[in-house]
């Protein structure tokens, strides 16, 4: 006996008519399912698909079938999603080269436009990623990241001396990390770091207490002359709870207040364990 299979048949001009969207809401529709022995909140849309995969591991040929072809087709979306991608914003690198080119030969320094040609990282396979600042507050971010790394490093020439091993101080080890958070092209080289550090070495005590208060005057903070900063067993447990943090703030249990109250505490309990 043959099954009867029962096509939907509407009107459809290739858009998201009253139907479609319609269909599209409901699939987004909110429903609360048990995973894993516990309650979880998918989409209708999500909890199908689920289903599907399911059905699919448990040997059905005809869920496998269909899995793998949304697998197919929807590598085929997101591949023409990524070509129009390339094409737009090798349009605007290009451009953007023409610009800067013109801006430096006409007046010797770099445009106030973003993002900088450079920062736009253009690949065939995974699409395209912006590295630097895409806007003016994010350069002046961007700005203030130079400015802190500066005081780190001066804070490194001030308490290396009063040091009884080599290892990096809690100053040169966020120095790095932070480094690593510029663009490749704002980036100081390991040569460059390390230029600025035996340069500091050298320097007089008094130099270098009057360098790093006004450093940190640069960077918006009055700091006490001669204080020292964190540990680099403060700054590494620091970035440990960074993961702890994220889950904090993307909780929906806790208000805003109570956020904050929480990565407070975390802070003080893990930063006090560390100094011990």
């Amino acid at each position: 006996m043959t099954k009867k299979i029962t096509k939907i048949t509407v009107d459809d001009d290739g858009g998201m008519n009253d139907f479609w969207e319609q269909v599209d809401a409901v699939g987004r529709t909110k429903i609360t399912i048990q995973k894993d022995g516990r309650p979880t909140a998918l989409s209708i849309e999500e909890a199908v698909l689920q289903k599907l995969a399911a059905s699919a591991l448990s040997g059905s040929i005809q869920s496998i079938r269909q899995f793998n072809e949304l697998q197919r087709l929807a590598a085929e979306h997101k591949q023409r999603e990524i070509n129009r991608s390339v094409t737009t914003w090798r349009a605007i690198r290009e451009a953007q080269r023409k610009r800067y080119v013109a801006h430096r030969r006409e007046h010797g320094t770099e445009p106030r436009s973003f993002p900088h040609p450079d920062d736009i990282m253009i690949d065939e396979r995974t699409g395209v990623q912006i590295i630097g600042p895409i806007d003016e507050d994010e350069y002046n971010d961007m700005r203030r990241t130079k400015r802190v790394i500066d005081v780190c490093l001066w804070q490194d020439a001030l308490e290396r001396p009063i040091r009884d091993d080599d290892s990096p101080t809690g100053g040169l080890l966020l120095a790095m990390l932070l480094n690593e958070c510029l663009p490749r092209r704002e980036r100081l080289s390991d040569a460059d770091m390390m230029r600025k550090v035996m340069r500091r070495e050298v320097m007089s005590k008094r130099q270098v207490l009057k360098e790093a208060r006004q450093a940190w005057l640069d960077a918006g903070h009055v700091v006490k002359r001669g204080a020292t900063f964190w540990s680099a067993d403060t700054i590494v447990s620091l970035i440990k709870m960074l993961p702890d943090a994220a889950r904090i703030c993307g909780s929906d249990k806790l208000d805003e207040d109570a956020q904050l109250q929480a990565l407070q505490n975390m802070i003080r309990q893990r930063v006090m364990c560390a100094d011990d």
